[in-house]
């Protein structure tokens, strides 16, 4: 974040969020088929995916479409509960899957496994972090310096997506989805730059 006086910028990168993890992880390993929507990304990271569940039916994809969409775009439509389901009906997210009751049964007997391969996910990232708050604050300096003058006041929430592909996605106007292998390229500062010039 950088501030000065009453002008102010905030770009914050959300990395290894877990539930955002997890909802990918469940997709991969219960093989759902998601219908598509535009901040549905491509397959998840993973070298090796483990073999989905037998002991509780298929997922729709709908149901997790609608979990994924409350937490990537929580000022977008979900889904109310349904009447007489307490919000903690079992589940290890009580405010996220109660509308969604077959993916509710497949997260509660797979969330050791989620929360197990995210742990490791990220004890192995410690060794090799992203570019971090340096690139930002050059890439910023560097807009000023070209416009002659501060930039205007914005935000901007990045949250880091493990997947297969390089697409960024717009959620609105203040947060975008982003491929890890994007962030962590030398397309990262230059796509930035391109952001904060337009709203800067």
């Amino acid at each position: 974040m950088e501030l000065r006086g009453p002008i102010s910028w905030r770009i914050g990168i959300r990395r290894q969020e877990f539930l955002i993890d997890c909802a990918l992880w469940i997709r991969a390993s219960e093989r759902i088929e998601v219908p598509a929507h535009r901040l549905v990304p491509g397959p998840l990271d993973i070298d090796e995916l483990p073999e989905p569940t037998r002991s509780v039916e298929h997922v729709p994809g709908t149901e997790w479409l609608g979990w994924w969409l409350s937490l990537v775009d929580p000022a977008g439509q979900r889904p109310q509960p349904r009447a007489g389901l307490e919000p903690a009906d079992d589940t290890p997210d009580p405010l996220g899957l109660a509308p969604w009751p077959t993916l509710r049964r497949v997260v509660a007997e797979r969330w050791q496994e989620a929360h197990g391969w995210h742990s490791a996910r990220r004890q192995d990232a410690l060794p090799r972090p992203g570019p971090g708050r340096l690139v930002v604050n050059r890439v910023v300096d560097e807009v000023e310096q070209s416009l002659g003058r501060s930039v205007r006041p914005f935000r901007l929430d990045i949250v880091l997506l493990p997947v297969r592909d390089d697409v960024i996605r717009r959620v609105d106007h203040e947060r975008y989805l982003v491929p890890e292998r994007v962030h962590d390229s030398p397309r990262w500062p230059v796509w930035l730059r391109g952001l904060v010039q337009r709203i800067g």
